[in-house]
């Protein structure tokens, strides 16, 4: 039988179409003694159901033996077939599943080639378990530290955020396609008012253009099925029910004609925080005639929708609009197969040995070294103090469970230092909250017997439940989903702990495990090294002591700007050049200054920098203009002795324009492996759209005249135009 969407509709009732626009955010109560509750999604959900979330507390064996049971149960109830969901941002958000780096160390990487790899390997998980749609990638730009959810996002730049996430949808749709990629949160959610969670976000209509739609549309090209549009207003409008983004833009102008998934309980946020409606009612009318499809964690109004549409009231063709378009979604999957999982699949892939191996290469990759005054790679036979509160505790990041069956950051410190000789010594020193300093004298006299120190500081981010809202039982939260920070200093005495520690004499390495760019002031400037390692994943312990010790190189870069003080934000790589002050005499806490009077404008560390073990220079830089664009012509080479990748990062600035542009801008990636001594000739090539950007009319222009490429501290001009 030919099955097209239109045919199916016609075999649904009233009951069951409204039904295909829920899907449940938790489906926990239609677990019962590991099983799929049967008898309560009859009596609960007669008329079947949109999606629902996969149970996050099942091992992977009893998900595919509910997922089963579900497909058969709901087969009775209806004859469209419900979408089994996930969240996905660095690995299925459930038991038993790989994690992965979360999401800002993979855009540390500056590897979209490895972010494919890693999609895939994420899909072929979710695959076999029944799963076939993820609330993933996160496109938000990390433009606001103090937002906890920075951690979600790939960095600060559009073309990096946009390339990894292309190349996770990609990877999530690697084998046969049949897979739903949902891309959020549309659009410009990543930098709300004061840093808060779900707080107002006031972009320009051209930085809206030029900055936090690109990585969508690059996205939605690369196959993504799915858009979650964001819980904030966008310029004073809910995005849930936005004329320009849901309209205009993601149909109209971009022809999509996939499904629109809300966040969870964002159409309710209509009615009962921003207080656009007055009634559920018009909060669900609002939604559907905005495009909101599938309505997570259900339509708030299903009896009263129901009333108004038999007394003509309600309109509808928005029903229907969006039930055929979530039936297209699932013909495309190949939901009406009704495919049950197989317990041998989901045996050899569920956190396959392949796929743990990939996360320990994608760990190794994400970890940025920003300092190191020769005490790194640790030595052989080495005494060594592992301090901090995050030394003994394994950090993934929200959208993860908590893992036991992996080794802490102390516990692979030890195992490396043992095969050639040293030791390890171990004080937590203080919290990550509160102001209890009682560990300090036990971390300092450790410290004192050692030949190197390792503290390992920074935030806590671990939430067991899919909507990320937090519980009683996760007091200690600083990061992530509903956990933002006034202030970018780690929490407690965390600092003083470092500082104490350095005042020892002996030779300090900071490593930062969190999910947002840190101030260490005076702590950087002493620290004998340091490192970001972001929330690396469950082979992030190991791969963290491969590289202190120099088993493999560093290599990841940072995707956010580090500021100097919290009171310089917004900073980022590519504010335009007035961002930067005119005065450029900056102050100190002795002598004033301008533009900050006892401060500086330019930031702790830049984005982009990344330090390894072996020098890589840069040298014959040129650039040629093409029909398509300009070619950039550069030699790299490893001057050192240990093997090295390299993220190329290309940069340009136009000159004079007739609107302000960045001082500098990403618009390529490229990473090359180099042995000793090696050097390549890289062609990058820049297509003519990185040169333009959206004038005072709305209108996307290349401006006749020159620009500066920058790459590796390298720079060269260009005419264009």
């Amino acid at each position: 039988m030919n099955m097209t969407p239109e045919s199916i509709l016609k075999l649904l009732t009233l009951d069951q179409k409204l039904a295909q626009l829920i899907a449940l955010g938790d489906p926990g109560f239609l677990v019962r003694d590991k099983r799929f509750d049967t008898e309560g999604a009859r009596r609960n959900y007669p008329h079947g159901l949109g999606g629902l979330m996969v149970p996050i507390d099942l091992p992977p064996a009893e998900i595919g033996a509910w997922t089963g049971d579900m497909l058969d149960t709901f087969a009775e109830l209806s004859p469209v077939p419900p979408v089994l969901m996930c969240e996905s941002l660095h690995g299925i958000l459930g038991q038993g599943a790989t994690v992965f780096p979360q999401s800002i160390g993979m855009g540390a990487t500056f590897d979209p080639a490895l972010m494919e790899r890693v999609g895939a390997a994420i899909g072929r998980e979710a695959k076999a378990l029944g799963i076939r749609l993820s609330l993933a990638p996160d496109l938000d730009l990390g433009r606001e530290p103090r937002w906890g959810r920075i951690e979600e996002t790939y960095g600060e730049a559009p073309y990096l955020v946009g390339e990894m996430g292309a190349a996770y949808v990609r990877g999530l749709l690697a084998d046969d396609g049949k897979y739903a990629a949902t891309v959020k949160h549309f659009a410009a959610h990543g930098s709300p008012e004061a840093g808060i969670n779900l707080a107002p976000v006031n972009v320009t209509p051209q930085e809206l253009e030029d900055k936090y739609l690109p990585p969508f549309k690059k996205a939605l090209d690369a196959g993504a099925k799915g858009v979650m549009p964001a819980y904030s207003t966008l310029n004073g409008i809910p995005c849930h029910s936005h004329p320009l983004l849901m309209k205009d833009v993601l149909r109209e102008r971009w022809g999509f004609e996939g499904v629109v998934v809300s966040d969870f309980g964002a159409v309710n946020m209509l009615l009962d925080f921003q207080r656009t409606v007055t009634d559920p009612a018009e909060a669900e009318h609002l939604a559907l005639e905005y495009g909101i499809d599938l309505q997570v964690p259900g339509v708030i109004s299903r009896d009263r929708l129901k009333d108004l549409i038999q007394s003509g009231e309600f309109p509808m063709e928005l029903i229907d609009r969006s039930v055929l378009r979530i039936i297209q979604m699932k013909l495309e999957l190949g939901l009406f197969d009704r495919q049950k999982p197989s317990p041998k699949h989901i045996s050899a892939t569920v956190r396959s040995e392949a796929h743990r191996t990939l996360a320990r290469e994608a760990a190794r990759k994400s970890m940025v070294l920003m300092k190191n005054h020769g005490v790194l790679p640790l030595k052989s036979g080495q005494r060594i103090a592992v301090i901090g509160p995050n030394a003994a505790s394994c950090q993934f990041g929200d959208y993860s469970l908590p893992r036991f069956d992996v080794p802490t950051p102390m516990e692979a410190i030890r195992a490396r230092a043992e095969k050639d000789g040293g030791s390890v010594t171990y004080a937590c020193g203080c919290d990550v909250c509160g102001s209890d300093r009682s560990g300090f004298a036990e971390a300092v006299a450790l410290a004192g017997e050692a030949d190197a120190v390792i503290c390992i500081i920074g935030g806590k981010s671990m939430k067991g439940y899919g909507v990320g809202w937090g519980s009683e039982e996760e007091s200690i939260l600083t990061c992530g989903e509903g956990c933002d920070m006034h202030d970018l200093t780690p929490g407690g005495p965390q600092l003083d702990l470092c500082r104490a520690l350095i005042a020892t004499g002996k030779p300090v390495t900071v490593v930062m495990i969190d999910g947002r760019p840190e101030t260490l002031f005076d702590v950087a400037e002493n620290c004998a090294a340091l490192v970001a390692a972001w929330y690396p994943g469950e082979e992030g312990s190991t791969a963290l002591a491969e590289l202190l010790f120099g088993d493999v190189n560093f290599s990841g870069k940072l995707p956010v700007t580090f500021p100097r003080h919290v009171g310089q934000l917004p900073i980022t790589h590519d504010r335009v050049p007035s961002g930067s002050g005119f005065y450029h005499a900056p102050g100190t806490p002795d002598r004033p200054g301008r533009d900050y009077v006892f401060g500086n404008t330019s930031p702790a560390f830049e984005f982009g920098f990344g330090l390894g073990y072996s020098e890589i220079a840069y040298s014959d830089l040129s650039a040629t203009a093409t029909d398509e664009g300009v070619v950039v012509t550069v030699t790299v080479a490893n001057k050192g002795k240990y093997p090295a990748e390299e993220a190329v990062l290309t940069f340009i600035r136009d000159e004079v324009a007739t609107l302000p542009q960045p001082q500098k801008k990403l618009v390529n990636v490229h990473r090359v492996s180099l042995a000793p001594d090696e050097s390549a000739t890289l062609h990058l090539p820049l297509p003519t759209d990185a040169f333009t950007y959206t004038d005072y009319s709305m209108n996307r222009i290349l401006e006749r005249g020159w620009f500066t490429i920058m790459v590796g501290g390298q720079k060269t001009r260009i005419f264009l135009g």
